[in-house]
Formats: C-alpha cells, structure tokens, sequence
C-alpha cells in the first residue's frame, strides 16, 4: 500500500515539473496518470456523484477520506431527517420600479451545477413546513403569507470582478424594489477590489501602510486584474449616497469583500506594499488570486482591511460577507479544500501544515472582527466542513452560510443538512439560477442565461442544495450574476429578466409592487378644484380603495392592486374640467404645441444651394410659422468650408488649404455641382443672423460615420490610406471604424465644426444612419454585429455626443445604428436627441420608438411619410411629391414612424419635414418645395405659429423717439402693444392680423402733444412742434367681368342676366402731409374693400338640325374646341413710410412683377356661323409680385412760422366687423352629359373678411366710418357646375354644310392601368405554393387629345395632355420555400482582412429573395427614403 501510495503521490510531486495533474481527493474513481488531466465536468450529470455511497478502498488519499466520511454519514443517519426552521424576520419592502441599464457580473465557480436533482413541484410543497391544521384557516393562510414575505430576497451583483457605476447600481435597486425584493448584495472586493475609503490608512505587523499608498496600490492590483474602461473604483461618498439610495427604496445593502480566495488585486498591492510572498504556492504553481495562511505578515494585512471596511459598513449595513470560497481553485485544479485537509493523512508530503485548522481559525477571526461592529458575518459554504469533516475545528456558528453548490466529482462540500445542525443559518444562493455575464443563450458556457432561467422555472426558492433529504429552514433567497469575464458586457435587460424570473416563479415570497400604486395616487392631480364634482368623487372612491388595500400582499396578488390602480387611473382619465378650467387648460396646451420644434430640412450636403435660396427657404419657413432650418451640410458631400481649416490629428497637422482642396476634390468627385461646391464661412455667419432675425434657428448637420463621401476622398489625398469600409465591397460612403488614423482625423475635423457653430446653434446633428448601406445591401447594422464592430460604433457614436456637450450643443443623430433590433448589445449616450424616421424595412431592423423611448430618449420626429426627394417619381419609389402632400394631412404631427397616433404618443421635441437630394443632378424647384411646407404648416394649424411678418414690419415703424405725441395717442399705441399676443397659432392669424390693423392705426394716429398756449413773449422763442401727416382714404372702382354661356332652353338669339355685374372698389391709404401749405401724398397701402361680381349672362341655344326635310344627315357635326387665351396680372405698387429715410427720399424695398392668368373657353358656331365662346375657367399661373416703395418721413422742425401747435384732433375709434363673401359660380361644357342637363362638379362655399373701420365724428355730431383695412379670413370655394354640350346646326335647306374654318376640337378619353404583379419568397410557406398577400387593382388614366381635320378629311389628333386619376395597386404574391430559417443570416462574401460569414443557401436564391425584396419595396413605396 505504501508502494501504491507513492506511485500516486511521485505522479503527483512529477505534476511540478513536466506534468499539470492534480489530485482527485474525494470519491475519485480512477488513478490519474502523468498524461492526463482531472476532466472538468462540463456535463453536470457526468461530473456529479451520489453523496455517501461507498467505494473500493483503496489505500489512498481519496479511500482515507472516504472512510472518514463514510462514517460520518452513518451518523447521520441515526440524526431526525427534519430539522426546525429558523426563521429571520425583515421588513418587506414597500418596491418602486425604475428602468434603465445596469452591470450584471457573475461568480467564477467550478463549471459543473449542483449535485441533486432539479426539485420538481412536489417536493417544493414537501420541503415546506407542515402546520398542522387549526379552526381558522384564514388565519393560518395570512400567517404562512407573512412568513414568507419575511424571508430575505436578495439580488447579488459582482461588482468586485466588474465596475458598475452608482448610476446602474441605482437602476437595479430601482428594479429590485419594482419586483419585491429586499437586499441588493454587492461584491465589492472579489478579484479586483473596486470599493476605496477616503481613508485607507492601514496599521499592521507592527507598521502604518498611508492611506494614499495603500489606494494606489489597490487601483494598481485592480487594473492589473482587469482594467475596465468604465472606471476602476466607487468612493466612499458614492457608497455612501447608494446605501441611502438604497434605504430611501426600502432595500438593503449587503457589502462583500472576499478571502483568502478571489484577491487578486489586494494581493497586488501587498506586493506593492512590501509584503513578500503573499500568494499560496502550490508545489511551485503560485496562486494568483489566494493568500498563503502561513504568510502572517499577510494575513495580518488582509485581517486590518476587512476591519477597515467593516468598520465603515457598521451601522449601514446588518450583514457583510466575508467570502471564504474556492480556495487557491486556480493553482490545484479547485482541489483547493482537499490540498488544506490532506496534512491529516499526509503530514509528509509537503501539503499546509494544519492547513484547514488555519482556514477555520482565518474565517473564524474574520466572522469576530465582523460582529465586532454589531454585523452579521456571512460567507459561502463551499470551504465550511469541506468534505463533511468536523474534526479539523469548529466554525463561528453565527457565520450565516449562503449555500450555492452542493459540489461534484472531487468538489465534495458539507451537506446544507449538517451545517444547519452546526446551528448556521441559510441563506439559498442555489446556483441553478446563476448568471455569467456575456453567457447569454444555451451554448455559450456554463451559467448562461437561459440555463439560469430554466433553473428558476425547475427550482423553488425551498430548494437549497444538498439538503440530504431534509427540509432545510433558510433565511431567504439570493439569485446572483457574475462577472467572469470582465470585459463582457454587461446587459441591464438580461439581468432584469433574471430578476424578474425568479420573483415571478417564487411570487409568494415577494412583496407585491405597492410602488406603482403609490405612484398611481401621485399622478392624482392636486388641485382638483378644477374639476366637476361628479369626476372628483369617483377619483375620491378610486383613492380610498387604494388607500384600504393589505399592506402585506404577496407578488401573487398583485392583480388586486394592479385593479385599484386601473380603476384609480380610469377616474383620474375621466376628470372633467369646469369651463372656466377647461379654457386654462386649452390656453395651456396651445403654448404647448407652439413650443414643439418645427424643423424643415434641406440636403445641401448632396446638392449645392445658394445663400440666396436659402434665404428664400428661411423666408418662407418664417411666414409659415416654421422654428428651425436643418441643413446639412456634410452629407456625401461637404459643402460648408470654414476660413481656417487647419485640422490636427495623428500627431501631425494638416495645412489648412490642403484641407480645403481636398474637401472640395472629395465634393465634387461626389457631385460637381454647376451651381456652386460650397458655401463659405461668412454665408452660413450671415445665414444664421438672417434666420434669427426671422426668429427661425438654424440646426447644423456633418454625417458620419455614413454618408462620408467627400471626407473619405479628402483623406486617401491627404494621405490617410484605405478610410473606407470592406465588407461584401469596398464602401464609397462609409469610414472604417478600425482605421483609428480616419476616425482621429474625421473627430478632429468634426470638432471644428462644432466650435463654429457653438454659441450661434443649440443643436449639433452628427448623422450616424446608414452605415455601408452601399457595401453591404443596406445590412451594414447587421455586419457591424457579426464582425464585433458593433461596440466600435457605440464608441464612435458617444464620443462625437460628448463632443458636442463639452461645446454646450445638444447633440442629435438620426435613429438607424442606435439600439440595432431592440437590443441592448451596447450603451449609447442618453442625451443624445433622436431623429426618427424609419423603422425601417424587410432585412433592416431598426429599434422601434418605443423602445428607444423605455431607453430614455426623446424624439424630434422626422417620419419618413413627409419626406420628398428632388425629382422623385411615383415610379421610383416613395418619397414623391405628391404622396408627401397627401402624407402631410395622413401622417400627425406627432405620430413617429411605425407607430399610431394617440395610441401611442412617445415624448416628441417637434417634427422635421425633410427634402432630400439623393439624385443632386435633379432639379430644384422653389413652388414644390413651398407647396409641401404650406401643406404641412397647413395641416398642423394648432403647432405653427401665425405668420408674425407684418406684425414685425409695423413694430418697425413705431417712431423710436416718441416726444412729442400727445398722451391719449401714446396711450392709445400702449394699448395696442399690450393687446399683441406672441402666442397664437396658425388658426388664429385673423386674430393677429386684427392686432395688427389696431397697432397700425394706433400709429397712424399719433398726434403731437399742445406745446405752447396763448400769444408768445417777445423774447420767447417759437415752439417746436412736429407736423404729423393725415391719413386719409380713397376709393376707385373695379369695373365688373361678363360672361355669356349658352342655354338650351332660351330661345335663339335671346339673352338673359342671370347674375347682375356689380363694380367692385378698390380703397388707398393715402398719407397727407401738409407744410407750408403745400400738400405731399404717399400711397401706403391699397386694399380690395369691395370684389367686384361677374355678370353672368345667358345665350339662348341656336335651333339645332340634324337633316332636311328628306332625311339627309349634315355632311358634318362641328364639335366645341378649346380656346386658352393668356392675360398678364399687371403688378400693383405699395408705398409705405420710413421714418429713418430722409423725407423725400424713396427706395424700392420689392421690385414688382407682373403675373399671369389663363383663360379656358370652349368656342362653338352658331347657326349664322358665328362664334360664341364660353368661359370654362380661370386659373392664375402666375401671381403679380407687389411692388413696395418706402417714402422718407424723417423731419426735424414741427410747428407753423409762430410756433402754434395745430388743434387737437378727436381721435378715431376703430371698428371691427365681420362679412360674409359670396361664393362665385362658374359653368364648364362636359360632353359627356346630355344636352340641358347640369351637375355640381365641386360645391361653392362662402367665404369671410374682417374689415377694420376708422369711425370719427364730424363737427355736426355724426359719424364718418372709412375702412382702414381689410383681410379674407376665409377664402370663398368656387362653385363649378357641368352643362351638357349643346348639338348645334351645321347645313343649309339643302344640307349642305357651311364653308367654315375647322378648329381643332377637344377628345377626352380614359385608360385601364393595369397593375403589376411581384413576388417575394416566403420560408414559412411550403415550397412551391403561392398566396395573394396584396390584391392588385387596376389604376385608371384620363388622355386629352386634341383633334384637327386635314384637308383631305382625315382626323389628326394631338396628345394634349395625360393624367393618372387612380394610381394602380402593385399585387404582392409570396412564394414558398420552406427554407428553415438560421440563427443568424450572415452575408456571404468576406471583408478584406479574411473575415468570412456562413454561407446560408445558393446564390440563385439569394438573389431571387433580393430581387423580390427590391420589387415588394417599390410597391409599397418602402424604399429607403435618404440613400443615395
């Protein structure tokens, strides 16, 4: 036997040198040969073994043990399987919820599961404790809930391993609070210690360690076990004001700093420190993360630092565990216990001498320092009676054992059974529910996700590991994450899932979430005076239900709080508003919605606009009511260059001029523009002035990392080599986000923008959408994922918003990249603002708003349903003028793309209307661009501010010096000023224009203050009184219109006035100014007070003869042609007066221009051969631009040669009144309706002018109103009416027809469209069946022909025109192709440096699903709306 020992132990002392092979202590059923290694048991059924069944003795470490432990358990067996529970009472806690992103970490733990068995449902109710049965069950069942709200639900976080900052610690108190659980246990020390005092002096082996020695060199060990990006440690105050945090939410706070094992950075420092030697050397394999017992001045060391922190914890915390786990498990192949136990049997071969006795003296000192401060020690039972031994010495019985593992082949640990006889309490941390960061599906190591959730589902919170059978009485329930891997991410919803898992699958032992209903009586509106006293009651019943409810309800009886809540929520929803409340409210949410952001967008990074257009734009986004311009200005292109464009980078410096030239050789390799390349700085200097003299701002755009066109050129001739991304293909659009050389340059060359526009802009676009769409089928999302890239972005990303913030700009991309598939694979800065607008489509899976929003993000809406493109086509795909007209009264202003407004109703800033330039060749067009912004101004009345224009202008002509004017005229103008209202909409701007008109006339009528009375001194000077002009009005006529149209019924020849024509009238407002008796005359304005009415007169029809008396039909029918006849609009001129231009100075502010109307008739021959035309319609093509001429007023000498001031004037009041505007009818031939017969083609509608009088009184007493102003508040609609066309004559009595000119005549005839058909494979379809998805129809289009006979009788015909009056729909069939669908679909080509996806099916296949894709898009009008 002694042979056979040392065969085994020279194997093992051999492992020092050429061999790595340890040894299998307990219950080892195989020798271990010098060639192998102890299997670690990845397959936790293989790597487990039934606990006390006996073996072969052999002699032999493990038959030694064996036999000890064998006899061990056969007293046990004489032992009451049953033991009484001890039950720890805690206050449930009241939870609130919270969401957002926190780390997770996870414990490093051998890789096999615990020993038993899953315990099914049966055995949960078998492992309870049996009361027996009393009178009054109710009371019995309120006394197990409470029991079991009693227990400690904990949550364990590995922040040792990984560092989490006080903001994700919060969110998953906030969470644990929300899901009823009672304590968050925090690893602070475990690996890495990321826990400092502000005081980290140190006194041991008879020295002080300073303070700052000591934390330099734990920072030091931290990062030298894993350096975390994120940060390297928490402050005390930050510890601090989580415990409050914490205790403010009803938790608890459980710190953990971990020995002998996981120290790996406090070991570090000791080195640091001038501790030798203090790692566990096992036959020459040191031990990176356990101390050596027998190294004392070490121990001493760790004992003083537990002392320290658990002298800081005192007080604020009841429990601290001190770790005691997996002892040296890196350098003995976790035979760590068995290493510490083997002196016993071996005391010769070189194994700790007492090297358990030390352990237990190590926690035991460590469990009296604990308590010391008044807490609670605790630890992990992995290292407690290791191997069910109690005679190596007894632990502190107060240690409460978290048990996580009954162990496994060669992990054998104490039974929970025998520990709850040595009097420990337990707390169940059963590692079937564990978490390992990063391990987040099946396949991907042990403890992954789903294996932890399964184990939830399979495993109650009464099952604690290796109960021997027992029902073991435990204190509560830990499920725990670990961090492992430190580097991993850490994924706050995976975690919360975990946690809300296991609180759902144990609901009796959670609290239910009174927090929520707390919050439900918060948002009770506070003054609910406002409101009826019907409404208020029910709220007031609603309350006190909530009020009333069981404060000890159980997560399984939620509902009953969850229905209070509902119906507390539903009175608060039914409140109703008094009416004097009611209009508050309304006031209210007016200024609301003015306050939303509304944007227009203009693409002048593809297409180069002139500071004149834009101008235009601003022009017009001001008058529409219009917030902000976005303007993009690096997009493909880069059209905007700043006078120094020197650009750092690369630790060298690119010259200035180099950069321009680049920039503009990158523009106009993207683009040459004939019109221009870029806009210079002094431009965008005076752009943004100009719009913010418009009260408009402007809202910057520079694209990155995507649409990069320009910049990748600019930097290959700057001579940073290959900035383009390489995927399927090399991408012209996009930058390499691992050529740190162009991403330092393009960060360099974006902040310099950004110190531009800081100060003069408070919002930054920097793009981020469409990453490689070029290069990779617009998958370029999904590529970043599967080659890692993903977290590069994320970087990218944050940094250019962190940017931003440093210079005071807000920052804002667009929604593509963030949050990719409604995942949370990496963080993005939360302040960024969000530009959506597209969920996106088939293959190109954007996060939706809703869950951007649950991120914390707000929106400035850019629904892609208002987006136009320059030059689109209904044929190209979406983003056509027209469906973006139609879009802009379909899609409302707050509805985000993908979702239904209100139904959803997301936190919006604003909306962005977007034109785009993706073909830059494409023309741009003033009028469409204007009719789309009109339309969505339009169709948002309640969100756009009223046009403010005049209201500026006339604020403008308030003389700045105001002496002089007499009191009750300047209290007059006050008035008038005080009346203005800044804050009406749209639908509101009769309202303001009425404010206008009473502040001009307050103006106009100014008068000058009396400054002298009574004859003057011969030695008093004249006084100096400023003659104010008169306002006066005059009036000329508008003379009427006639038509004639013919009528059927009406004898030949005769007529009849249908409508009477009356004169219209035209008023001027005319300035008088009188001096020296010689009068001066300004036209300031000229106002239609009065339309004239067309007369209307009716023709009788000519007889009609259709053959002579024998029957013979006319050689010919001559059908009506159309006659269209231009007319210019001659342009009208306005003059108004400047009082800061000298007085008879002029200067022409808008230079008229002349407009134009066409005139449609339909000319058909009378009977005598004449031609009588009728008016069809009217329409203006062209309207006259006013021309505004600005008089000088500005005088120095008022007063006549004596001085006298002129008498006082009565000042005019001004009246207000409202008329009706009668609708006008027009008729029109229709050919197709039989001859006397008539219809309403479009319904008249009258319309509505405010007219503003100027009512004063004559020296007789009466009143003399003249009108001042007037405005059309409501347009009137014409009324159109159809008349069949009349048969007319064309033969003499002999039936011949008259010699007469053939004019051409008009044909009007409709057209089917037939729709398309497209197909789009299907995998959930069997193969080869089809199925109808979208029905098509077809479309219908009208062609006007124009038809003229040739001299030899032959009819030609001319197409005049062609209208699609009913788009056809694109029918959509699937094909199936029952193609099992793959975990991922990875694109089929490599990136350049050997990066290769799966291939997943055939190339025919492939491009058979992309074709169909591209055809489903254009029909549905899905395609993307921004790529090039």
């Amino acid at each position: 036997m002694k042979l056979e020992k040392k065969q085994r132990f020279s194997i093992r002392k051999y492992a020092i040198g050429a061999a790595s092979v340890l040894i299998g202590f307990a219950f080892g059923t195989h020798v271990v040969s010098a060639d192998s290694v102890t299997p670690t048991p990845e397959n936790p059924s293989a790597a487990q073994t039934a606990q006390g069944q006996s073996q072969t003795a052999e002699t032999s470490v493990e038959s030694k043990i064996e036999e000890t432990v064998e006899a061990k358990s056969t007293e046990e067996k004489n032992t009451s399987a049953t033991l009484a529970p001890t039950v720890e009472k805690t206050e449930s806690p009241v939870i609130a919820e919270k969401a957002d992103e926190t780390p997770v970490a996870e414990k490093t733990t051998p890789v096999s599961k615990e020993q038993s068995e899953p315990v099914k449902i049966d055995e949960e109710k078998k492992n309870e404790v049996v009361t027996p049965a009393v009178a009054t069950p109710s009371t019995e069942r309120v006394a197990q809930v409470n029991e079991k709200l009693a227990k400690r639900k904990m949550i364990s976080i590995d922040a040792g391993r990984k560092y989490f900052s006080p903001d994700q610690l919060k969110e998953i108190i906030d969470k644990a609070k929300h899901y009823g659980y009672t304590d968050l246990h925090l690893l602070v020390g475990n690996d890495g210690m990321r826990f400092m005092l502000d005081d980290m002096t140190i006194k041991a082996n008879g020295k002080t360690y300073a303070s700052d020695d000591v934390k330099r060199a734990l920072e030091n060990g931290t990062d030298a076990y894993y350096k975390d990006p994120n940060g390297n440690h928490l402050t005390e105050s930050q510890m601090t004001d989580l415990i409050n945090y914490a205790k403010n939410k009803g938790i608890g706070l459980i710190p953990t700093v971990n020995s002998p094992g996981h120290m790996d950075a406090i070991l570090h420092a000791m080195k640091e420190l001038g501790i030798q030697k203090p790692n566990f050397n096992y036959f020459g394999k040191e031990s990176a993360r356990t101390v050596d017992l027998d190294n004392k001045e070490a121990v001493e060391f760790t004992k003083a630092l537990i002392d320290k922190y658990a002298a800081y914890f005192a007080g604020k915390s009841d429990i601290f565990n001190i770790g005691l786990d997996e002892y040296a498990n890196d350098a003995t192949d976790a035979k760590g216990w068995s290493v510490l136990q083997a002196y016993k049997w071996y005391p010769e071969d070189g194994f700790p001498d007492k090297g358990y006795d030390k352990f237990i003296a190590y926690a035991n000192d460590l469990a009296r320092i604990v308590k010391s401060h008044g807490l609670k020690p605790m630890a992990f039972n992995d290292g407690i009676y290791y191997n069910s031994d109690t005679s190596f010495g007894t632990f502190d019985k107060d240690i409460i054992v978290s048990m996580w593992t009954g162990g496994w082949g060669g992990y054998d640990v104490a039974s929970s059974k025998l520990l709850v006889e040595k009097g420990h309490q337990i707390l169940n941390t059963n590692d079937a529910w564990y978490y390992v960061l990063g391990r987040n599906a099946d396949g991907q190591g042990w403890y992954n996700l789903d294996q932890g959730l399964n184990g939830i589902k399979n495993t109650p919170i009464t099952s604690v590991p290796k109960s021997d059978g027992a029902t073991i009485p435990f204190i509560g329930g830990m499920v725990a994450a670990w961090a492992d891997t430190p580097s991993a991410r850490y994924s706050p919803s995976r975690l919360f899932k975990l946690m809300r898992s296991f609180a759902n699958a144990n609901a009796e032992y959670f609290a239910a979430d009174y927090e929520s209903a707390e919050q439900a009586l918060k948002e009770v509106p506070t003054d609910l005076k406002r409101y009826t006293a019907e409404s208020v009651a029910a709220v007031k019943e609603a309350e006190k239900a909530i009020r009333s409810l069981d404060s000890n309800l159980s997560r399984a009886q939620q509902d009953t709080i969850d229905q209070a809540i509902a119906k507390l929520q539903e009175a608060v929803s039914n409140l109703t508003f008094t009416p004097e409340a009611q209009k508050e409210e309304d006031a209210k949410r007016e200024v609301e919605k003015l306050a939303k952001n509304k944007v227009i967008s203009i693409d002048a990074g593809r297409k180069y606009f002139t500071l004149d257009q834009l101008k235009r734009i601003v022009d017009k986004a001001s008058e529409l009511g219009y917030s902000d311009v976005h303007l993009l200005l690096g997009n493909d292109g880069l059209r905007f260059l700043l006078d120094d464009m020197t650009i750092t980078a690369n630790g060298k410096t690119y010259a200035s001029d180099d950069v321009k030239k680049a920039i503009i050789e990158g523009t106009k390799a993207y683009y040459d523009d004939p019109n221009g390349t870029t806009l210079s700085q002094a431009e965008i200097t005076e752009l943004i002035e100009y719009a913010k003299s418009k009260g408009l701002g402007l809202i910057p755009a520079i694209n990155s990392p995507g649409h990069m066109d320009a910049m990748l050129v600019a930097m290959e001739k700057l001579g940073i080599k290959n900035p383009q991304a390489n995927f399927d293909k090399v991408s012209k659009t996009t930058m390499d986000l691992e050529n740190e050389e162009a991403m330092n340059f393009v960060k360099a060359l974006i902040g310099k923008y950004m110190d531009f526009f800081a100060g003069k802009t408070k919002i930054f676009n920097y793009g981020t959408d469409e990453y490689a769409n070029d290069a990779t089928n617009a998958q370029g999302w999904y590529y970043l994922k599967w080659y890692g890239l993903y977290g590069k972005f994320a970087e990218y990303s944050n940094t250019l918003a962190a940017m931003a913030k440093e210079r005071g700009l807000q920052p804002m991309a667009f929604n593509d990249g963030f949050y990719y598939e409604d995942k949370d694979d990496v963080e993005f800065d939360k302040d960024v603002l969000i530009s959506y607008w597209s969920k996106g489509w088939w293959g190109y899976n954007l996060a939706s708003p809703q869950y951007l929003a649950s991120k914390g993000y707000k929106f400035l809406n850019t629904n892609g349903d208002w987006y136009y493109i320059l030059g689109q086509k209904p044929e190209d795909g979406g983003g056509f003028l027209k469906k973006a007209i139609e879009n802009t009264e379909k899609t409302p202003f707050n509805q985000l793309a993908s979702t239904k407004y209100p139904e959803v109703d997301l936190p919006t800033v604003g909306s962005m209307l977007a034109i785009w330039a993706d073909r830059p060749s494409a023309e741009y067009k003033e009028e469409e661009i204007f009719e789309l912004m009109t339309a969505f101004a339009d169709h948002n009345k309640d969100y756009f501010r009223a046009n403010y224009n005049a209201l500026r202008e006339e604020l403008a002509q308030i003389p700045a010096n105001l002496e002089g004017y007499s009191k009750e005229s300047l209290d007059a103008l006050n008035a008038a000023k005080e009346a203005l209202n800044y804050n009406l909409n749209r639908s509101k701007q009769a309202e303001l224009d009425a404010l206008v008109a009473k502040l001009k006339a307050a103006r106009l009528s100014l008068k000058p203050a009396a400054t002298h009375s009574g004859s003057l001194d011969e030695n008093e000077s004249s006084a100096t009184i400023e003659t104010k002009p008169e306002l006066i009005t005059r009036a000329e006529k508008i003379p009427f219109e006639v038509i004639k149209k013919e009528n059927p019924n009406l004898p030949a020849g005769q007529e009849k006035i249908i409508t009477p024509g009356v004169e219209g009238e035209r008023t001027h407002y005319i300035s008088v100014l009188t001096e020296n008796g010689k009068q001066t005359e300004t036209v300031l304005d000229s106002q239609v007070t009065k339309e004239p009415v067309t007369q209307v007169v009716e023709i009788g029809a000519p007889i009609t003869h259709k053959g002579d008396e024998s029957g013979l039909a006319p050689a010919a029918e001559a059908k009506p042609r159309l006659d269209i006849q231009e007319e210019e609009i001659p342009f009208t001129t306005v003059t108004r007066e400047n009082p800061l231009l000298l007085k008879g100075k002029t200067k022409v502010v808008t230079k008229g221009a002349n407009g134009r109307r066409s005139h449609y008739y339909s000319v058909s021959t009378s009977a005598d051969g004449k031609e009588v035309k009728t008016l069809v319609d009217s329409l203006v093509t062209q309207e006259a631009v006013t021309q505004v001429i600005e008089v000088g007023t500005l005088v120095t000498h008022v007063g006549d040669e004596h001085g006298l001031a002129p008498a006082a004037e009565t000042k005019p009041r001004l009246d207000i009144q409202e008329e009706e505007i009668p609708f006008t009818t027009v008729t029109r031939e229709n050919p197709q309706l039989p001859k006397g017969k008539s219809q309403v083609a479009i319904s008249g509608v009258n319309g509505r002018r405010t007219a503003f009088y100027s009512v004063s009184t004559t020296a007789d007493g009466k009143e003399v109103k003249t009108l001042v102003d007037s405005q059309v508040t409501k347009e009137p609609v014409t009324q159109v009416v159809e008349i069949g066309a009349p048969i007319t004559h064309k033969g003499d009595e002999h039936g011949l027809a008259p010699v007469t000119e053939a004019k051409p005549r008009l044909d009007i005839q409709e057209e089917e469209i037939p729709f398309t058909t497209v197909t789009r494979e299907n995998p959930q379809l069997p193969l080869g069946q089809t199925q109808v998805v979208l029905a098509g129809v077809n479309g219908r289009r009208t062609i006007f022909y124009s038809v003229s006979t040739t001299a030899d009788g032959k009819e030609e015909r001319t197409l005049v025109n062609s209208a699609v009056s009913q788009e056809a729909v694109t029918q959509v069939v699937e094909v199936g192709t029952a193609v099992e669908k793959t975990e991922q679909t990875a694109p089929t080509t490599a990136k350049a440096d050997e990066k290769q996806l799966p291939a997943t099916g055939s190339q025919d296949s492939a491009g058979l699903v992309a074709a169909g894709l591209m055809a489903t898009l254009a029909a549905y009008g899905l395609t993307k709306r921004k790529e090039d």
